[in-house]
């Protein structure tokens, strides 16, 4: 087992392309501190100001809220709001709007899956 230091993790902007973005001017960061040997684990801490944009999720991901508040929306309709200390589990095929009405801060888990047939 190795411990795992978020603080000293490479920090990576994120902004979410144009093309998706529904309101606000959304910029953040992602600190990547676990990649799995086989690259489809993933923790960190991913911090995003103000704004919406369209998801489309292939992964599963669990998210806890470390600060502010989130929305999701699905298209179907679904609704969910999550803030400080709040758990959020997102399933693959999701789409829908990640709305962040404050600055967000959050843990997160991301698991890609099995590789698709026939990738190795």
């Amino acid at each position: 087992m190795r411990r795992i230091y978020i603080d000293t993790a490479q920090a990576e902007d994120f902004a979410p392309t144009p093309d998706r973005v529904v309101s606000g001017i959304p910029r953040g960061e992602t600190r990547n501190a676990y990649e799995s040997a086989d690259g489809r684990k993933y923790f960190g801490e991913w911090s995003c100001g103000e704004g919406a944009w369209r998801v489309s999720y292939s992964e599963w991901e669990y998210c806890r809220i470390l600060e502010g508040q989130v929305r999701l929306t699905g298209d179907d309709g679904t609704e969910i709001e999550a803030g400080p200390e709040g758990n959020l589990v997102i399933e693959p095929g999701f789409e829908g709007i990640w709305e962040n009405l404050t600055p967000v801060r959050k843990l997160y888990v991301i698991d890609l899956g099995p590789p698709a047939e026939g990738m190795d």
